[in-house]
This record gives structure tokens, sequence and C-alpha cells, in this order.
């Protein structure tokens, strides 16, 4: 990085001798840019050590990060919201939410400043911010900003646009931890015909949600639409990685556990019993 050079120099050179105000720019322009620079740099390392889970590198350098941008930027400079969303991700996963939330708020006004409200990287803070409330239990925290962050994303992408199925999935799973099963089960569905449109009826990244869906309605009484739902992510899953791989076993379990609260245990054990043999011959 090139150093600026000190105040007295400074004023020597462009006060005493004009002739080198044009060589002065320059060097104050690189200075800057390499500041820029610097930031763009810690900005991906601390994205890229998040994402191979290495959280306390990550921390470290998001630190860095935010510092060099609130040296470098001006005061509302969306940089600086980037730095303080990232870091506010960081300080979540570790369990610091008195220094998360703080974060996500100063990220969340300065991008509602400069952006306006309904930009998606408000819904994006929105999200992360219910996120946090969402680990720590507050429902009725989390459950207006998932829905703030939804309806950014639908008036700006469309109510069938891919980047809608994060919000939905996680605002069914709130739903589904207050016993809310009937609104969980519209958001869940909702998400999985987007998945579905997108990617193909057949693609494995499915199953887990129809296994998720399907339990929904066991536990609401449709239970041929879960079963239904059961074997086809079971059918998914042994397409795709084989009928004896662990991921076809938990489809078995969860089965096992419908026909087992259905009163069909005969076939509940005989479920429970290929997810054992499963398990058991994966870990030789």
């Amino acid at each position: 990085m090139i150093r600026g050079i000190s105040t007295r120099k400074r004023l020597y050179h462009c006060g005493v001798k004009i002739f080198f105000i044009s060589v002065l720019f320059g060097v104050c322009t690189l200075s800057a840019y390499a500041q820029e620079h610097v930031w763009k740099e810690l900005n991906e390392k601390t994205i890229s050590l998040l994402q191979k889970k290495r959280y306390a590198d990550a921390i470290k350098a998001g630190e860095e990060a935010l510092k060099v941008a609130e040296k470098t930027f001006p005061s509302g400079d969306t940089r600086i919201a980037d730095s303080m969303n990232v870091l506010g991700i960081l300080y979540r996963t570790y369990g610091r939410y008195d220094e998360a939330g703080p974060l996500f708020h100063q990220a969340l006004t300065l991008y509602r400043e400069s952006l306006g409200p309904n930009h998606p990287h408000v819904a994006i803070v929105l999200y992360e911010l219910a996120e946090m409330f969402l680990l720590q239990d507050k429902y009725a925290e989390a459950e207006p900003l998932y829905k703030q962050s939804l309806g950014i994303y639908e008036k700006e992408y469309g109510a069938d646009h891919p980047n809608n199925v994060s919000v939905l999935t996680r605002l069914a799973d709130l739903y589904q931890d207050q016993k809310r099963y009937a609104d969980a089960i519209v958001l869940y569905k909702r998400a999985l015909a987007i998945e579905e449109k997108k990617l193909g009826s057949g693609h494995p990244d499915l199953a887990s949600a129809m296994n998720n869906l399907a339990t929904l309605y066991y536990y609401v009484g449709e239970n041929a639409t879960a079963e239904s739902l059961y074997k086809r992510a079971l059918e998914i899953y042994e397409k795709e990685y084989g009928k004896d791989h662990p991921l076809s076993a938990t489809i078995l379990e969860k089965m096992a556990e419908f026909y087992e609260g259905t009163g069909r245990k005969n076939e509940a054990k005989q479920l429970t019993e290929r997810a054992k043999k499963i398990y058991s011959n994966y870990q030789r």
C-alpha cells in the first residue's frame, strides 16, 4: 500500500511548489485507490473465509475491512454497509448478538438512505437480522423482518422468483417452531413450487423440502398427502444416490415415524430396519 505524505510536506508541495500540484494530485488519487483496493481484498477474503467456515479468521478480516471502509469512504457509502452486514453475520455465527445487532441496524440505515427503502440490499439485511432473532427464538421480532424482506423481493423480482425461496423457507421454519403448521405449509409449498420450476421435479435438492412438507401434512392430519410426499422424496434420493445411501435412510426413518404414528406398525418396523442396515453398511 502506498503511504500518504505528511501534512507538512503536503502543504509544501501544494502551497509552495505549484509545479508539483498535478503530481501531488496523482499521488493522492493513487493513495485513495490503493485504500479502496485494500478494502476490496479484505472484503473478499472475509467472505471466502466465511464460506470455508473459518469464522475466527473471517472475523479478524471483517473487522479490518470495516475499519478500512470507514476511513476510506464517505460516511454514507454503501461499501461501509457491505462490511457491516458481513461482520454482523460473523458475530451472529458466534452468538455475539449484542455486537451483530447494531451492525445490521447501521447497515439497514445506510442502504435505505443511499439506495431507497425497497432496494434488494435492504431485503438482504432484513433477512440477516431476522435470522439473528430466530436463532434466539425471538419470533415476534423475526417475523415482521422476514415479511418485509419477502415483500421487497416480491416487488423487485416477482412472486415466483428463486430469490424468494430462502425467505419463504425460513419464515416457514419460524411458523413450524411455533406449531403454526397450516401457515408453514403454505410457505413451504410456495418455496417447493419455485424450486421445482427452476430445477425440475426430480432434482435431489427438492427431496429435503418434500420430506419437511410431508411431516407438516402429517401433523395436520393430511396423511395421504404426507405419504405421497415421503415416497416422492425417497424416489428422488434413491434414483440420484442409490437405495443404500444415508440420505435415502433419512427419508426411510421419517416414513417409519409416519407409519408408526398412523398405526401401520409392521411397515414402520420394516423401514426402520432398512434404515439401520444402510447406516451400518455405510459406516464399515
